[in-house]
């Protein structure tokens, strides 16, 4: 077994940090150095994978953005031309409606005038009341 004995060692080693304490900070100093700008290159790395990476994320959102603003455009579109679409027929069916009511209170003039009798029948079978004269 080996004994140490740490008296002895510090002894020794107290006259030599003494004498030389330059040249170990420096020699320390050094070797911090490049172990910290081996860390800085692996930030500096990461930092720029990092800044690529939300740049690529950054023009992804960017064309979605582009392709749902151009999705909402179409979408306005065509509520708008199903919008005229739908007031057209519903101009052209109140058109149709005025034309049959006028055409009908036409007939019915005329048939009050001309055939009193047929329209008396109508009134009865429509509405189910008898004429009393």
């Amino acid at each position: 077994m080996i004994n140490f004995n740490f008296g002895d060692i510090f002894k020794n080693l107290g006259p030599f940090l003494s004498n030389n304490w330059q040249a170990i900070c420096l020699v320390i100093m050094v070797a911090l150095y490049f172990s910290s700008k081996s860390d800085y290159s692996t930030l500096k790395k990461n930092m720029d994978i990092m800044s690529e990476s939300y740049e690529e994320q950054i023009a992804a959102l960017e064309a979605l953005h582009l392709e749902e603003i151009k999705r909402r455009e179409d979408a306005l579109r065509e509520y708008e031309r199903e919008i005229n679409n739908i007031t057209e027929e519903y101009e052209r069916a109140l058109e149709d409606l005025k034309k049959g009511s006028e055409e009908e209170v036409e007939n019915y003039i005329r048939d009050f005038k001309l055939q009193p009798d047929k329209l008396i029948r109508e009134i009865e079978n429509q509405y189910g009341f008898k004429y009393v004269e």
